[in-house]
């Protein structure tokens, strides 16, 4: 799965999940800190590959990857935030 931030109107930013828009008019760094806490919980919930990139018309840059087995005392996020925070993406 990947997260992507791209530039919207005005200098803002939205989080996409291919072309689905997630979160929209988002300050650069919120964008990126709410992306990666995102891609941090969908990965330690399911397990999955999920990587965040910045796009622009030129490039694609991999801001954060999450992939591979969790260490056991990593503790999985709770049903209740995990399924508030990606019933978007489901």
């Amino acid at each position: 799965m990947v997260l992507t931030i791209k530039e919207s109107r005005h200098g803002l930013w939205c989080i996409c999940s291919g072309e689905a828009v997630l979160y929209d008019k988002l300050h650069f760094a919120h964008a990126i800190r709410l992306a990666r806490g995102l891609a941090r919980e969908e990965h330690a919930s399911s397990g999955r590959m999920v990587s965040v990139d910045m796009a622009c018309s030129e490039f694609a840059i991999t801001l954060a990857r999450y992939e591979g087995r969790l260490p056991r005392n990593v503790p999985r996020p709770d049903s209740a935030n995990s399924t508030q925070s990606w019933s978007l993406l489901q």
